[in-house]
């Protein structure tokens, strides 16, 4: 059990925005089903300066430039389709025995230089990403217990279950646990090639390539190389150019599962964007920036949502510093409190987004009030009731393609651009566990698992902030992260994601659990395991639309479609991380800020 039955982030079971009550209404709106059965909407009388469709770490930026702007007395209304704030950003956590366990259900870190507008909002919030990752991160904890990076294989795809040390570097989550390459890596390559589930060429073919520094394309240009990359996949590349067994494509296919996707969908350039993935380190390619400060908080950028929430609503969450925030408890009652000038209502999905003509309006009496009205009228669902506010501005930032349907009169062209963006399917699941002696045993604290249900498993990160810390021992309760890639080989991306969100959403609790406890009594159970004693809980957090990728423009010389699919549309106007054209927090922040300034025109 959690901490707190209610608590939203102590919370078990089906999370993330994958449980009926957060995504019914809004499929009901692209099914169509959901006007005809609607009842009336009833008026609250509330106005607002603002109103913000959605409490994701873009809305709330919008919600606090906003309030910036205005300074003291603004209005603002944020909904929110779910149970807590946050979108992307959530937290989870798990208490066993007094020991409380921080996890990040969703969005993972800050990533990346931050700049302008984004970089001011996290100084103002108390975050400095190189300071944070100076004084918070241990990132070699768990190497100075001989533990590191694992790859289990499976009998169904390699003939026999078995872990073994990982001798390659790593590719994901590299910045938490360095060394990235293992300081023992030549005893690892002698025990993988003798003792690996492979053939003996899909053996050297994998030694080579992630050995050898060859130029493949020997007398070209940089550009011209570059060209040739992003004209083929990367598994072509491993294969066709490298000349490698494909056996080697499904060692590799699953190490870059924290962007949600599969090497299929990688083009060989933009795979040498991942360090240390092999093949590529003697083409002259520009050098991947491995110095960029990063901060992964003990619950991922839910850290982010709590600040932006603490400088909204003070009451909500007590302290004034990142530090003394992580272990706070957020008063959920405090968020929609009548008497405040800013308030966050939670389970509440808006259904109908209209710019109108008040009973004050007093401009001619032509034009159409659908572009030129002097509010805006916002219809949301709560408990199966519709309810009716006004707003002097809005901004929409929930995800793009639900925004046809809730705002109707928008023009047909930008409807066509806002339905292109297709987000991936992002499954999260959080394992809390009684300890890690078994992996302590096994010496590792991370695995690749290729082909597997669950295809990585990571133990929690080494992080300290404010009074948290980390799994000291392996004694001690720990939260393990499993994560699993939808894929659909063959498809075209925008298909793979459609097909592996309706494999999630068909998915039902426990087999998420059943999957989760055979995969670790298999990889861990020759070192102790046993899930029926050493399980204290799931949080499976389904995302069926996590991440933002844009597929292409059909010619590159079109606006792209995120920008099309984001112009304002009369006091109207759109933020979140698929109107910036990728997904970022960063790219949440700039294109909050860049909607505030949009509406303020008017």
């Amino acid at each position: 059990m959690g901490s707190n039955d209610t608590y939203p982030p102590a919370l078990t079971g089906m999370r993330g925005s994958g449980y009926p009550g957060a995504y019914g209404a809004g499929h009901q709106l692209r099914d169509g089903t959901f006007w005809p059965h609607a009842p009336d909407a009833i008026d609250t009388h509330e106005d607002y300066d603002l109103v913000v469709v959605g409490a994701g770490i873009s809305g709330l930026s919008s919600a606090y430039f906003y309030r910036q702007a205005h300074k003291a007395g603004v209005r603002i209304l944020i909904l929110d389709n779910h149970d807590d704030f946050g979108g992307h950003a959530k937290r989870t956590q798990f208490t066993y025995n007094g020991d409380t366990r921080i996890s990040n259900a969703g969005t993972f870190w800050i990533e990346g230089r931050y700049t302008g507008v984004a970089k001011q909002l996290l100084s103002e919030l108390g975050i400095d990403p190189g300071k944070y990752q100076r004084d918070n991160t241990r990132p070699t904890f768990y190497s100075s217990l001989d533990m590191g990076q694992g790859v289990f294989f499976d009998k169904e795809t390699f003939g026999k279950d078995k872990l073994l040390p990982d001798p390659a570097p790593w590719t994901d989550f590299v910045a938490l646990y360095e060394p990235t390459v293992p300081k023992d890596q030549e005893q690892r390559w002698k025990l993988f090639l003798s003792e690996a589930p492979l053939s003996e060429k899909a053996k050297r073919d994998l030694y080579r390539l992630y050995n050898d520094r060859r130029d493949y394309f020997p007398g070209l240009s940089v550009e011209e190389k570059i060209a040739k990359l992003k004209a083929m996949s990367y598994i072509d590349f491993v294969t066709q150019i490298a000349g490698c067994d494909p056996m080697v494509v499904t060692y590799l296919q699953d190490r870059v599962a924290g962007s949600a996707c599969r090497l299929d969908l990688y083009d060989a350039y933009r795979a040498s964007g991942f360090r240390h993935l092999p093949g590529l380190y003697g083409m002259g390619l520009p050098a991947y920036e491995d110095s960029e400060p990063y901060a992964h908080f003990p619950d991922g950028n839910a850290t982010i949502a709590r600040l932006l929430v603490r400088q909204l609503i003070p009451a909500a969450l007590p302290g004034s510093t990142l530090e003394d925030s992580i272990l706070a408890t957020v008063d959920y009652a405090a968020l929609d409190n009548l008497n405040a000038p800013i308030r966050i209502r939670l389970n509440s999905t808006a259904v109908h987004v209209k710019n109108v003509r008040s009973s004050h309006w007093k401009g001619e009496g032509f034009g159409d009030p659908t572009t030129d009205g002097d509010e805006v009228s916002v219809t949301y669902s709560r408990n199966g009731k519709l309810y009716k506010v006004s707003a002097r501005h809005c901004i929409l930032a929930c995800w793009n393609y639900l925004i046809r349907y809730i705002c109707p009169d928008l023009p047909a062209e930008q409807k066509e651009a806002l339905s292109h963006n297709v987000k991936t399917p992002n499954l999260w699941v959080n394992v809390w566990l009684r300890n890690w002696r078994a992996f302590h045993k096994a010496k590792v604290n991370y695995i690749n698992a290729p082909n597997s249900y669950y295809t990585s498993l990571i133990l929690e990160p080494p992080i300290e902030v404010g009074g948290y810390r980390h799994s000291q021992s392996p004694e001690d309760p720990t939260v393990l992260t499993m994560l699993r890639v939808y894929a659909h080989p063959g498809q075209a991306a925008s298909v793979q994601r459609r097909l592996g969100r309706l494999d999630m959403y068909n998915t039902s609790y426990e087999t998420f659990e059943r999957e989760a406890r055979q995969q670790l009594d298999r990889t861990l159970g020759p070192y102790g395991f046993n899930s029926a004693k050493d399980i204290l809980g799931l949080t499976i957090n389904r995302w069926g639309h996590g991440y933002t990728y844009w597929d292409p423009t059909p010619n590159p010389d079109e606006v792209p479609y995120a920008v099309r699919g984001r112009q304002p549309f009369g006091r109207i106007s759109i933020a979140n991380t698929d109107a910036g054209g990728d997904d970022s927090s960063q790219i949440a922040m700039e294109q909050a800020y860049r909607a505030i300034h949009e509406v303020m025109l008017l």
